[in-house]
């Protein structure tokens, strides 16, 4: 069977036929084994019809010896296919080209860091920052492969001391460099409170900046664990109660499920038409003629007003184009709705919060919907993240 997918391959073209004798040339071209496909009749002598290359050149000797009064003339409306793709393309190999070698060096430069953005100073001056960071060899042009994270973290703790924390976050091309200083941490007058696990997680880092750590690296949390407490000792030892403050990163998981139908359907025209006019006179709505589903037709509608002043209501004159059609299951490839489940997943984990950035591990499990007419997608990522929140007591 020949289809528009395996004559794209080949190359067809757009033909448009003219004259009394288009029958007889159809009736021979079908004898002659040449494949007509989306042949359209616009009129009694006009047709339109799709052929391969190939059979195109086997037609051109019909229409020679059509009678002459019956005689019938083509033009080629359109070329579609990779033959002419590529003959287009060799027209402008040196433009194609310049775009390959192009985007190859744009992929080369992405493996850089080329911009580093600082956020959360406020009493530590900038180039003192930034002298921090070049000393741990994080600087514009080095490649991000070679950036160790939690190396620079570290040396700008131990190198600033008003710092309370710090991350460093890779973002593309740009590096941001995220601080908080201890000034900035500290709050007075707050409520007292403890601050507990908002999800699920293994702790891998604790910084307490007031309280004590009721946790340690490598626990296992659920949400609303205790992590931080409000109670502490002063430095007189005495026993206190005030507002629990710090950060516990750990490594949490969050899920998200994506489905897409393996089926699409679309409208085939079956080449009826109806029309319907509608007057309208303030609310008033008047219509002149049958209208029809939209279940089993496509509405072309244009419409013509004229306000005749703001004591009288205005008036609009509508004309509604009905085309019917036929609706068609057509099969998707398997690769592209599981990349349209995919993408629904990751939706999904991003209005749960999930940056694509902190994510360290992903896995993706595909399976059929009950019905066996859909895909369904479960990704699962691991990220960290700081899971404490304050609570107040």
């Amino acid at each position: 069977m020949t289809s528009l997918p395996w004559m794209w391959w080949q190359g067809y073209v757009t033909v448009h036929l003219r004259g009394p004798g288009i029958e007889q040339v159809m009736n021979r071209a079908a004898e002659a084994g040449v494949v007509m496909l989306r042949v359209e009749r616009l009129t009694s002598d006009v047709v339109i019809v799709r052929i391969t290359a190939r059979d195109f050149r086997r037609l051109r000797p019909l229409f020679r010896e059509t009678v002459p009064r019956l005689a019938v003339s083509v033009s080629v409306l359109d070329r579609h296919g990779a033959p002419f793709l590529l003959r287009r393309f060799k027209r402008r190999l040196f433009l194609a080209v310049g775009f390959a070698l192009a985007a190859l060096f744009a992929i080369y430069l992405s493996n850089f860091v080329w911009f580093i953005e600082v956020v959360g100073n406020s009493t530590i001056d900038l180039p003192s920052i930034r002298a921090a960071v070049a000393e741990t060899g994080l600087k514009s042009g080095v490649p991000k492969r070679s950036i160790d994270a939690q190396a620079v973290e570290r040396h700008l703790l131990e190198r600033l001391p008003s710092l309370a924390w710090s991350q460093i976050k890779t973002k593309g091309v740009k590096v941001e460099i995220h601080l908080v200083e201890r000034d900035t941490v500290e709050t007075d007058g707050q409520q007292a409170g403890h601050v507990y696990a908002k999800r699920d997680g293994l702790v891998t880092e604790i910084l307490v900046l007031q309280g004590t750590p009721q946790v340690r690296e490598g626990d296992t949390v659920l949400q609303d664990d205790l992590l931080i407490s409000g109670m502490y000792y002063d430095r007189q030892g005495r026993r206190q109660f005030g507002a629990a403050r710090g950060i516990v990163k750990a490594r949490v998981w969050y899920q998200a499920v994506g489905e897409a139908s393996l089926v699409r359907w679309e409208p085939q025209r079956t080449g009826k038409r109806h029309r319907q006019y509608v007057l309208t006179v303030g609310p008033l709505r008047i219509p002149l003629g049958r209208s029809y589903p939209q279940e089993t037709h496509l509405e072309n509608v244009k419409n013509w007003r004229l306000y005749l002043g703001s004591a009288m209501a205005p008036l609009s004159w509508s004309r509604i184009e009905y085309e019917e059609v036929e609706w068609m299951a057509v099969g998707i490839p398997v690769q592209e709705a599981e990349q349209a489940a995919y993408l629904l997943a990751w939706e999904s984990l991003l209005g749960q919060g999930v940056e694509r950035e902190s994510v360290i591990q992903e896995k993706t499990a595909v399976d059929y919907v009950e019905d066996g007419e859909g895909i369904r997608v479960t990704v699962r990522v691991e990220v960290v993240e700081d899971i404490g929140q304050f609570l107040g007591q």
